[in-house]
Parts: structure tokens; C-alpha cells; sequence
């Protein structure tokens, strides 16, 4: 019996340690309540087209982050409109491929973005050329995109997006926050495992 306890003892200080992997304060911190938001077992990630490290995450992390979620959780990208050059055009291109349901579109246009600001070195001339580029991309008109752009649903989903501008000015972009109130301290992500586990273990929190 004795035996048997302590190796119960053992059993639940090794859970205990498992369960407790990440630190608070050095993995992750929990967000001020004014910047948490209602994102409940989800991964939003705030960036921007015109962020060098965003492109990379977009590329290198987020499809497999994507792919080896917990069952049940979501992922959101929350464009944030205040990065210069342009980042409010941009932002409502995208917005407005999403309220119109076109996934394809949306993808082509925030890829497109990505590789004219970084691969192709290029910047637009003025607003009117950054939303033609995008609606080229999204295979989106340019009457749909004027009929749409002014609706509530597309100005929602700006505001909505824009709640990661003030957390964005924490660690800087991209920023990967779990459920609306724990930001991922991206500087300690070793690997994708070490993210996978990390996400899955802030999902469960309260």
C-alpha cells in the first residue's frame, strides 16, 4: 500500500509539473481585461501585410499552427489597419473579400500584398492603386468592393480587427493571443511543438 501511494504521489507531482510547462510571465502573459476580447478557443493572430516577421509566420508558422490545433479550436487573422504604408486600405480590401465570403480572394490579396511589399520591393503610388492591386488579387470589382466597403458589417470587422492594435504595441507584430486573453511571448517559441503544446494547454485554461 505503501508502495502504491507513493507511487500515486509520484504520478501526480509529474502531472502537476507537465501541466504547468509554460510560465506566466515568461511564455505567455495574461492581457490587461480593456485589451482582452471575445475570442473563446481560438488563435488570433494580429498583423500586417506591410510586417517583414508577419509574412514569415505566415509561411513558416501558421499553417502548421493551423493544422495541429486542439479539436474544436479556430483560427482568425485580425488585420490591423494602423501600419503605414496604407494599412487601412489594405485592411479594407480584406474585409471586405471576408464579409463577402470570398476565402480564395482573401487569401490571393493578402498574399499578393506580402510579396509586392517584400519580395518585389514596390510601394503604391496612393490609395486608389493599393485597393485596385487587392481587388485584382480577390477577383473582387471594384463597384462590389464601393457597394460593400461602407456597410456595417465591413466597418465591425475593421473594429473588430483593430482591438489588437494596442496589444500589438506590446512585444510588437505578429502577436498570437489564445482565446481573447493570453499573448504567446513569441521570443520563446523554440520550436512548433513547443507551440503546438503551448496553445493547447492556454486553450484549456479558464
Amino acid at each position: 500500500m505503501k508502495k502504491t501511494l507513493t507511487a500515486l504521489f509520484t504520478l501526480a507531482v509529474a502531472f502537476s509539473a507537465q501541466a504547468s510547462t509554460f510560465k506566466e510571465g515568461e511564455h505567455y502573459q495574461v492581457l490587461k481585461p480593456e485589451l482582452q476580447f471575445n475570442a473563446p478557443k481560438e488563435v488570433s493572430k494580429i498583423y500586417s501585410v506591410n510586417c517583414p516577421f508577419c509574412y514569415k509566420y505566415e509561411t513558416a508558422v501558421v499553417p502548421n499552427m493551423v493544422k495541429n490545433l486542439p479539436e474544436g479550436a479556430g483560427y482568425d487573422g485580425y488585420h490591423i489597419t494602423t501600419k503605414t504604408p496604407l494599412g487601412l486600405e489594405k485592411s479594407q480590401v480584406l474585409a471586405v473579400a471576408q464579409v463577402m465570403g470570398n476565402k480564395k480572394g482573401y487569401k490571393a490579396a493578402k498574399m499578393d500584398y506580402y510579396k509586392h511589399f517584400h519580395d518585389d520591393k514596390m510601394r503604391f503610388a496612393d490609395s486608389a492603386e493599393a485597393i485596385a492591386f487587392g481587388l485584382k488579387s480577390a477577383g473582387i470589382s471594384k463597384a462590389d468592393f464601393d457597394a460593400k466597403v461602407n456597410t456595417p458589417e465591413v466597418k465591425q470587422l475593421l473594429t473588430k480587427w483593430d482591438q489588437g492594435v494596442e496589444i500589438a504595441k506590446i512585444q510588437g507584430i505578429p502577436a498570437l493571443v489564445v482565446n481573447g486573453k493570453y499573448l504567446i511571448t513569441t521570443a520563446k517559441i523554440r520550436s512548433m511543438t513547443m507551440l503546438d503544446e503551448m496553445v493547447a494547454e492556454l486553450m484549456a485554461a479558464e
